[in-house]
């Protein structure tokens, strides 16, 4: 993965240099300035989440960011372009870092990516919606080499009627030094933590014409953790467990496969190689008119094969999107409500033949898979990426856990979401959303009674030319995040240098 990111610096300063000789090159550049004050524990969610944690979880906190794009044409069909983007932040987990830098080529519809870089959620509304179940937009962008379609692409032969979007790549995760400090400043809450774990993303969505009256899109998304080394104590003793990166392993994650022998290898963890996880969608469109855009939709989650058959209940993101497409100011340019649920995971026991040794084993003629316990992991701790979760923010990332514990603690949650954006006038435009949530924590540890938030944030922000400022309040009331009541000013300036 190191040396995918020295190729995105090197193309990207291959075509800095070439941009200097032609016309045909676009070079961009962004400056930004945010700062958050308030109080109560944390910076308040609605302002944090689903934002690739630019904006730190730490209240009264701010950053500095800076970012260079450029954009350079290959002949007709072909399109070369990079990006470096820094940000500098104080009160903060990470005072200075690259929070994007990468190399692209597309060739027509298709493109091959190499880097870090903050990628955009395909069918939910990034400002509106609380996202996708794994392939979410709430954490950190994992540097990762991987292709895909730039679009939904047309397929031949079809005459029209059926597209398709696809990406898949692997990747690496980079918080072992962020992990490793988490363990030891809590180790009597923490059984361990894992380091060198290796990523794997895909997504295949199909549709149908979107411009016609009905369409429908269905597909699903998967992701892995696989590899890497993990720390837990035995017997008092910190002992190390490793997971081979070799081919064979960038393999087995494609598919969630595993060893049947699992009990007899002494490695529980990989009655399936790795950590999987995913959703599958479903999503019927209307279009009211050629302005006015109506969507209702459920993603189904799952972490293995019994999420997979449905047998996780009413679990799910289930909702309604709303979309104005017509030119100009438009009171109501989009909306949202949304409803997440994921108490049932399958249901609270798991009794499998294959976890017991014979003669045991043999006697066994039921059998029970439950306890997903989504984005937990025997092996991994959880799917998170310095301390935030990579999906839906609903479920409460780690970095929340006041005592320490890398794991996610309330993963049974229900939960409703609304939100609404539009323009006042032709320079100012406004973005309203709240959520309320109830979690019931994990079933290895319930909560009872059951812990409560409701979060909201109101948004204003003008444009002008290349200057754009907003400003936000943002307010949660409950025993998840506490009383926090924060403000929230930022500032950009998108200049062009060719």
């Amino acid at each position: 993965m190191k040396r995918a990111l020295h190729i995105a610096i090197g193309t990207l300063l291959a075509v800095s240099i070439q941009a200097q000789e032609t016309s045909k090159t676009e070079v961009t550049y962004d400056l930004t300035a945010e700062t958050a004050v308030g109080t109560g524990d944390f910076t308040a969610y609605q302002l944090v989440s689903n934002r690739h944690h630019v904006l730190s979880t730490r209240a009264n906190t701010g950053y500095v960011r800076g970012a260079l794009n450029v954009r350079h044409p290959l002949g007709n069909d072909f399109l070369l372009s990079g990006g470096v983007d820094a940000i500098a932040s104080v009160h903060a987990d990470h005072k200075a870092y690259l929070q994007q830098c990468f190399a692209n080529l597309q060739w027509k519809g298709f493109y091959v990516e190499a880097g870090i870089r903050e990628q955009k959620p395909v069918l939910r509304n990034s400002q509106l919606s609380v996202g996708h179940f794994s392939k979410g937009i709430n954490a950190k962008p994992v540097p990762q080499l991987h292709i895909g379609t730039n679009d939904f692409w047309t397929i031949p032969y079809t005459k029209g009627w059926l597209q398709m979007h696809f990406d898949g790549g692997y990747g690496k995760f980079m918080d072992n030094g962020y992990r490793e400090d988490g363990f030891y400043k809590a180790e009597d809450v923490n059984p361990g933590y894992t380091t060198g774990a290796y990523y794997h993303q895909k997504h295949l969505y199909f549709r149908t014409n979107p411009e016609k009256r009905f369409f429908v899109t269905a597909g699903i998304e998967h992701v892995a953790q696989f590899a890497g080394t993990n720390y837990a104590k035995k017997d008092g003793v910190l002992t190390a467990s490793r997971k081979s990166a070799n081919l064979k392993a960038f393999w087995n994650v494609i598919l969630p496969l595993g060893d049947s022998q699992y009990f007899e290898n002494d490695a529980i963890e990989d009655w399936i190689y790795g950590n999987h996880l995913g959703s599958m969608t479903v999503q019927l469109g209307w279009n009211i008119n050629c302005n006015n855009l109506l969507q209702i939709y459920y993603d189904d989650p799952f972490e293995d094969g019994s999420g997979m058959r449905k047998s996780n209940g009413w679990d799910g993101l289930w909702g309604i999107e709303y979309t104005n497409k017509a030119p100009g100011r438009q009171w109501v340019r989009g909306a949202v409500i949304e409803y997440f649920q994921s108490t049932n995971q399958s249901g609270p026991l798991h009794y499998d033949r294959g976890d017991y040794p014979e003669p045991i084993r043999s006697q066994i003629t039921d059998l029970v898979t439950g306890i997903d316990d989504y984005y937990n992991h025997l092996f991994y701790s959880g799917y998170v990426y310095y301390g935030m979760t990579p999906g839906i923010a609903l479920i409460t990332s780690p970095i929340y856990n006041k005592d320490g514990y890398n794991g996610y603690c309330d993963n049974r949650i229900k939960a409703w979401h609304l939100a609404v954006n539009g323009e006042v006038t032709d320079h100012i435009s406004y973005l309203v959303k709240g959520s309320y949530q109830e979690g019931w924590g994990t079933y290895h540890q319930p909560i009872y009674p059951k812990r409560h938030s409701f979060d909201a944030m109101l948004q204003g922000t003008y444009t002008k030319g290349p200057w754009q400022m907003s400003a936000a309040w943002a307010f949660d009331k409950g025993n998840i995040y506490g009383d926090c009541s924060t403000f929230n000013l930022k500032i950009n300036y998108h200049g062009k240098i060719l």
